[in-house]
C-alpha cells in the first residue's frame, strides 16, 4: 500500500512539474511576442513621426521602411513560434 501511494505521488508530481514547465514556456513565449510587437510598433511610430497626417489618412505609402518593418516582424514572430514549439515538444515526456 505504501509503495502504491509513493508511486502515485511521484506520477502526480511529475505531471505537476510538466504542467509548470509548460506554463513557464507559455509565459516566456507571450513575453517574447509582446516584446517583438512592441519593437515593431515603435518602428512604426518613428516612421509616423515623419508624416503624421499620412498616418491619420491611412496612407502608408510615404513610409519608406513599411515593408521592411512588416517582414522583419513576421520573420521574428515565426522564429519565436518555431522555437516555442520545439521547446514544448522537447518538454513533453517521451513514450517508451
Amino acid at each position: 500500500m505504501q509503495e502504491s501511494n509513493e508511486d502515485l505521488r511521484e506520477r502526480l508530481q511529475a505531471q505537476l512539474d510538466l504542467a509548470a514547465g509548460l506554463c513557464r514556456l507559455g509565459f516566456t513565449y507571450g513575453e517574447q511576442v509582446a516584446t517583438l510587437s512592441t519593437e515593431a510598433v515603435q518602428k512604426w511610430v518613428r516612421q509616423a513621426d515623419h508624416d503624421a497626417e499620412a498616418l491619420i489618412r491611412g496612407d502608408f505609402s510615404v513610409f519608406p521602411e513599411k515593408g521592411r518593418i512588416a517582414v522583419d516582424h513576421w520573420m521574428a514572430l515565426l522564429s519565436c513560434t518555431l522555437e516555442f514549439q520545439k521547446a514544448v515538444l522537447a518538454a513533453l515526456p517521451k513514450r517508451e
